[in-house]
């Protein structure tokens, strides 16, 4: 047997070396049994999660290969059945998918064969098993942390303006012989301190909060280390409105206003807010930075924005009804700092609005201050994509590769069809002949002759009938002309133009998303002339090309120049 072999760890805080002991397993078990690891089909994920498939490169890989003909391995070795998955319903999908390409699951610890008959059972049974640990173990997490956060102790994580100290207890011994750890408490940070402070003043006193990001950017001020979704370490607005709401800075600490969901489709964690009577408080007065003076003055000016500037979120680009028109957003890249490109100003009684990087308009981080209206941006985009798709190269391109492909799947179905086809007529004729067969051994042994007789007739009919169907059976002819196959491929590109050009703008961004994905925008000077430098492939493109464009970005230049004469924007 030709095996391959899977390891997994769920925790950054493992080590490395699980990985190479769940290894060691499964060769010992191929060893004992005499089957061959495949060295080049050894694959592992570190770090992840069993709670969900996604993002598991290591299994999805060994699944992709599973698929591939001639098969390359006959086997996969498993450690255990939660390395696999700690979902049930993902480790059966799993063996199901590997078993229906003729490769089977080995699981080392437990013995357990998916090629044997009582194999899911067995893999139900240690599947909730694994299943129920991470319920079990979520449980256990949530009331140590309660029991923590009742003590006044920090139930994890950083926050800024504090050190986490740990609380030895020198009676009880650890891990490698070191005093066990009791707790966490936080310790004030007097340099961040001074920060917040001097944050809490400026916001009551009116400053808003992108100039609070610029000014703390400017001077150099270390910022809070960021998320994992962000690169750039520095101050912003909404880390900012985040301090301001952060009860801990004036000795409180609210506990358990959210919980944390694994959405089903993505794999990945999403908060979601809990009853306010579920929420727990713990007055902590070591904590305080704040005074309540100050936290009062911050509170007054954040209840008066909310009250006199209201504003409903959605979420992500769909945050307004007016934001649901923006066909480019989440495409566009500031090529000096790699953001995303958002609208940064605008609406109003002039009713137009501007996109432009956030790291300067919000943080004052970036060097790009050029911003363009959107519906200038989105018009000359549109002329310079639609250019580009329809010009005779690419056209040409476009066709003939569909043609490619379209006679390449034809054939394939054909063929499958015809073959598929072909075996049913077969197998149907040699059940027959089987039947046919025993009834003339049943007549040699004598018994009720006239009705087996009659019997047999209708059998060996039946059969002459197959014989000619499969005689008679040809591929299915779905010749199509060339011309019938380049007019049809030609006006779907031009239909690709009128998707973008349509009133359903959600159809348009999806389409833009798949066919263009990144667009880099880059200010430059050109002829004395402030313009926005566009490149980015486009996968309808001869070879993928890479399309660089010139937009004319007379907003937000000083003094105002006259636009490009190359794509021009429209009044």
């Amino acid at each position: 047997m030709r095996c391959a072999i899977y390891a997994r760890y769920s925790s950054d805080l493992q080590r490395d070396s699980s990985i190479e002991d769940q290894i060691r397993k499964c060769r010992e078990c191929a060893k004992s049994r005499g089957w061959t690891i495949l060295e080049q089909h050894i694959r592992s994920d570190r770090a992840m999660s069993a709670g969900s498939m996604a993002g598991r490169d290591g299994l999805a890989t060994l699944i992709a290969e599973a698929k591939q003909k001639p098969r390359p391995f006959d086997y996969i070795l498993i450690d255990d059945t939660s390395r696999l998955a700690r979902n049930l319903e993902d480790s059966l999908r799993a063996a199901e998918q590997l078993d229906f390409h003729g490769v089977k699951v080995f699981f080392v610890s437990q013995g357990l064969d998916s090629g044997d008959k009582s194999s899911r059972a067995m893999l139900t049974m240690h599947g909730m098993m694994d299943e129920q640990f991470l319920v079990g173990l979520a449980d256990k997490v949530h009331r140590g942390q309660e029991g923590q956060v009742l003590k006044g102790l920090q139930p994890g994580g950083r926050c800024y303006g504090y050190r986490n100290r740990p609380i030895e207890d020198p009676t009880r011994l650890g891990k490698y012989g070191r005093p066990a750890v009791t707790g966490v408490e936080l310790e004030v940070i007097e340099t961040e301190a001074d920060v917040i402070r001097r944050v809490f003043n400026m916001y009551a006193s009116g400053t808003g909060l992108a100039q609070i990001a610029k000014i703390l950017n400017a001077e150099d001020v270390p910022a809070p280390r960021p998320p994992r979704t962000r690169t750039m370490r520095a101050w912003c607005p909404s880390s900012l409105h985040e301090m301001l709401r952060n009860q801990r800075y004036r000795g409180v600490y609210v506990w358990n206003r959210t919980e944390k969901r694994r959405n089903p489709e993505t794999g990945r964690k999403v908060s979601r807010a809990r009853p306010e009577s579920e929420w727990i408080t713990a007055s902590v007065p070591n904590w305080r930075i704040v005074s309540d003076e100050q936290w009062a003055g911050v509170q007054d000016r954040l209840r008066f924005i909310r009250e006199h500037l209201p504003y409903t979120v959605i979420g992500g680009i769909n945050r307004t009804a007016q934001s649901r028109t923006y066909l480019f957003s989440g495409l566009l890249i500031c090529s000096q700092c790699d953001s995303r490109m958002v609208i940064v100003s605008g609406g109003g009684k002039r009713g137009y609005v501007k996109y432009g990087c956030p790291s300067h308009r919000y943080k004052g981080v970036c060097g790009n201050r050029l911003t363009i209206r959107r519906d200038r941006l989105e018009d000359q985009l549109l002329n310079a994509l639609e250019t580009r798709i329809l010009r005779p190269e690419t056209t040409a391109y476009l066709v003939t590769r569909f043609e490619q492909q379209l006679r390449a799947r034809l054939k394939e179905m054909a063929h499958g069809d015809y073959a598929s086809g072909r075996i049913a007529l077969e197998r149907q004729r040699e059940e027959l002949r089987t039947q046919a067969r025993r009834i003339s051994d049943a007549i040699g042994h004598g018994g009720n002759l006239d009705s087996l007789i009659e019997h047999l007739k209708g059998l060996e009919s039946q059969i002459a009938g197959l014989s000619r169907q499969i005689e008679a059976y040809k591929p299915l002819d779905l010749a199509l002309t060339t011309e019938s196959i380049r007019r049809f491929a030609f006006e779907n590109v031009l239909n690709l133009r009128g998707t973008l050009r349509s009133e359903d703008i959600p159809a348009a961004r999806m389409t833009l998303q798949r066919h263009v994905g990144r667009l880099v925008l880059t200010p430059t000077t050109k002829e004395g002339r402030s313009v926005f430098e566009v490149s980015g492939n486009i996968n309808l493109m001869p070879t993928n090309e890479k399309c660089v464009m010139e937009m004319v970005a007379r907003d937000g230049i000083e003094p105002p120049t006259p636009a490009f004469s190359g794509l021009r924007s429209t009044s």
